[in-house]
C-alpha cells in the first residue's frame, strides 16, 4: 500500500514538474516583411502565422458582447530597436507607440493567418533619421500573440 501511494505521489510530482501549459498555442511565424514608411516615420510589420495545432486558435470565447477581440499581436522591442522608437509611458511593459494594426481574428488548424502592426519611429529632423539602421534592427524584437488579452505565444523574431 505504501508503495502504491509513493508511486502515485511520484507520478503526480513528475507531472507537476513537467507541467502542462494550456495557454500556449502551437504557432509558427512563416513569413515576416518589415517596411519603414519614411513619410509617416513608422515601422510596419507584416506576419504570416501558421497554426500547427489541432484546434482553432483565437476567437473561441463566448461572451455577451458582439466584437470578439480574437487574436491580436504586439511587437516587444529589444534595447537596440527601442532606442529608435517612441515608447509608451506609464506602463510596466516595454511597448512601442502603436500606429495601427490588424489581422485574422482566428487561425484554423493547419492554416495561416495574416497580421500587421505599425509603430512610431522617433521623430527627428529628416536628415538625422537613419531608416536603414532602424530596418536592420527591426527583428531585434519578440512577437507577442494574444487571444484577447491573454498571451498565448512569444516568438523571438531574430531566429
Amino acid at each position: 500500500m505504501k508503495r502504491l501511494l509513493f508511486l502515485l505521489f511520484l507520478c503526480f510530482a513528475l507531472l507537476s514538474l513537467v507541467g502542462f501549459d494550456s495557454n500556449k498555442a502551437n504557432l509558427k511565424v512563416t513569413d515576416i516583411e518589415v517596411t519603414v514608411i519614411k513619410s509617416d516615420h513608422s515601422l510596419r510589420y507584416d506576419f504570416k502565422i501558421k497554426n500547427l495545432g489541432k484546434s482553432t486558435v483565437g476567437g473561441n470565447e463566448d461572451y455577451p458582447g458582439h466584437h470578439n477581440l480574437g487574436l491580436n499581436i504586439a511587437v516587444r522591442p529589444e534595447s537596440s530597436l527601442a532606442e529608435h522608437m517612441e515608447m509608451e509611458q506609464d506602463t510596466k511593459y516595454k511597448k512601442m507607440v502603436p500606429r495601427g494594426g490588424g489581422g485574422t481574428g482566428f487561425i484554423k488548424p493547419g492554416e495561416e493567418g495574416q497580421f500587421h502592426s505599425e509603430y512610431q519611429i522617433k521623430i527627428k529632423e529628416m536628415k538625422d533619421t537613419d531608416f536603414k539602421n532602424i530596418k536592420s534592427k527591426a527583428l531585434d524584437a519578440t512577437l507577442i500573440i494574444m487571444d484577447g488579452v491573454k498571451v498565448i505565444a512569444e516568438i523571438p523574431l531574430n531566429q
